[in-house]
């Protein structure tokens, strides 16, 4: 069964034996924003032009997350860079994470359990299928370490791993970690490896990505202070 970008990422940081996810609540919450984001501009909904992303159609076939998206985007009044973006659909992340992974618990690849402390309800998430998670890896593994044909699925994780300094999801030891980020701004730069313009989006959300996370972890750090 075929997943869409968002909901591979989620599955690529999530803990292969227990509840919890391998990045920070901030990566993870750009991170899914940037997958989504991703997803509608290789559809065509989306489009980037002159650094602003244009809302070409509020008609998708990815999911229903997606489609509030494009909500977002059609209640706009103005077109907006993709750093105002990412901020402005940050405030929905926690929900868009929760739907899109009750849709991975409805296929299958993870299961939510739900917990309570003191008079918080709340919930963990556990891979219930390693396989696809493993099949991911090793499928971005082939292109860095083998020079395998890259693809839109492909292209698009590697633009999440490399924004997001995800390394260590796809390296073993200290050589991997190095050709790793090596190899990914490489694949980044070379505007042929990504398909039909998604390149550029990658590129520009790099640096919305890295504002984002520093921005947020800021915010978090002032608010426990």
């Amino acid at each position: 069964m075929k997943q869409n970008t968002a909901e591979r990422f989620l599955i690529l940081i999530q803990h292969p034996e227990k509840s919890r996810f391998l990045v920070s609540d901030q990566v993870k919450n750009v991170g899914l924003i940037e997958a989504i984001l991703l997803d509608l501009s290789l559809e065509g909904t989306i489009n980037l032009e002159a650094g602003k992303l244009i809302l070409k159609s509020t008609e998708t076939k990815l999911s229903l997350v997606h489609k509030k998206v494009l909500k977002q985007f059609e209640k706009s009044t103005k077109t907006r860079k993709i750093k105002t973006w990412i901020s402005r659909l940050l405030k929905y992340s926690t929900r868009y994470q929760k739907e899109i992974l009750l849709a991975l618990e409805r296929k299958g690849y993870v299961k939510i359990e739900q917990r309570k402390f003191l008079f918080f309800n709340y919930y963990k998430t556990r891979l219930t299928n390693t396989t696809v998670r493993e099949q991911i890896i090793n499928e971005v593994r082939d292109v860095i370490f083998y020079a395998k044909q890259i693809d839109h699925d492909k292209s698009m994780i590697i633009g999440l791993i490399n924004a997001c300094k995800m390394y260590k999801v796809i390296g073993r030891d200290r050589r991997e970690l190095k050709i790793c980020k090596t190899k990914l701004r490489e694949m980044i730069i070379q505007a042929n490896l990504i398909f039909q313009g998604v390149d550029k989006v990658i590129k520009e959300m790099d640096a919305a990505i890295l504002a984002a996370v520093v921005a947020s972890t800021v915010a978090a750090t002032s608010t426990s202070n």
